[in-house]
């Protein structure tokens, strides 16, 4: 009987890294929220021989035949893909489900967190590893830092997650957002998102930021972000959003963008309590309590980009606060 694994998993925004200075012995840091729409979909089905796989997940499958240590053969649908390299952890949930689902397969217990060490994911931010956990709003607390002294575990470079070995940060903190807060986030058709040598040589370049910096973002989120999100204070979670945009690493990230990223920031500050940019970019977001108020947003954030010619897909969604979902079959 054929045996098969349905799996979904949230997209991510990514807020920002935090501290890319180092001097206190530790780097990264990472703060974002897991998303209902856009997700991920897949269907992993045991077969009896080698199948032809989509090419993204080819090198995922090496991992885990190595770490699984097996010759099984798997059938690899991609049901609902997520865009690449736009800001929303694509990779990182493309290789979760696709390791998850074979583990479930396998009949092996292997926790997320150590599958993301398989595939190798999480070198830099643990945000997208915890979206695909258990979802909600996700602060990491970052890798252990010796500068040039490599050793296991430990960072020895500024390096994104793409060319890091070391496994996921420990989350900190993890909470639900509540059900009618909504990102209403714009993909401009602009350059892609920094990924590959483009982003390595960013992070050499750029890095150590500034300790005063690194502080005054602390400050932002320890005071204001973390307790907003318990107290349900919408208000103060977006007026920080916004603030983070021009500190640390993220002012860095914001600054190499096109001039369009610039546009929308301050057309969603005139319309939504907070907005910001995923990652590298392009994904912009703006927040707004209500499902009503991100759909009209969502409608003018499209005008807005059609008057300046540039085309994009808008959505809307409000926080996935569960992770991800597998249904077994067979």
């Amino acid at each position: 009987m054929e045996r098969s694994v349905y799996i979904t998993s949230p997209s991510r925004l990514h807020f920002t890294l935090i501290d890319l200075n180092g001097e206190l012995g530790r780097v990264d840091g990472g703060m974002g929220v897991a998303l209902n729409e856009p997700s991920l979909a897949l269907r992993v089905t045991h077969v009896d021989s080698e199948v032809e796989n989509p090419p993204a997940v080819i090198p995922v499958l090496e991992h885990i035949r190595r770490g699984f240590k097996t010759e099984h053969h798997y059938k690899i649908e991609i049901l609902k893909a997520l865009p690449h390299h736009v800001g929303l952890g694509s990779r990182t949930q493309l290789s979760l489900c696709v390791a998850k689902a074979i583990s479930v397969l396998e009949d092996r217990n292997f926790t997320t967190f150590e599958l993301a060490k398989l595939v190798s994911r999480g070198g830099t931010s643990g945000i997208g590893t915890a979206a695909f956990d258990r979802g909600g709003f996700i602060l990491d607390g970052g890798h252990l830092f010796r500068s040039g002294r490599a050793s296991a575990g430990v960072k020895h470079s500024f390096m994104p997650s793409s060319a890091s070995k070391v496994p996921p940060p420990p989350v900190i903190f993890q909470h639900p957002l509540p059900e009618d807060w909504y990102f209403v986030t714009a993909i401009p058709e602009v350059k892609r998102g920094a990924h590959g040598t483009e982003e390595i040589e960013i992070f050499r370049r750029y890095c150590p930021v500034r300790a005063s910096e690194v502080e005054r973002l602390c400050r932002i989120i320890l005071m204001r972000v973390l307790p907003s999100v318990i107290e349900r204070d919408i208000y103060t979670f977006g007026e920080s959003l916004s603030k983070i945009q021009q500190i640390g690493f993220k002012r860095i990230e914001v600054e190499l963008q096109h001039s369009i990223i610039k546009s929308l920031f301050d057309f969603f500050a005139s319309h939504a309590l907070g907005y910001g940019m995923s990652s590298f970019g392009p994904a912009t977001y703006g927040l707004v309590r209500g499902e009503k108020e991100a759909r009209e947003l969502a409608q003018h954030t499209s005008e807005l980009l059609a008057e300046r010619q540039i085309k994009a897909s808008v959505f809307y969604s409000s926080t996935n606060n569960k992770g991800s979902v597998v249904i077994y079959s067979g």
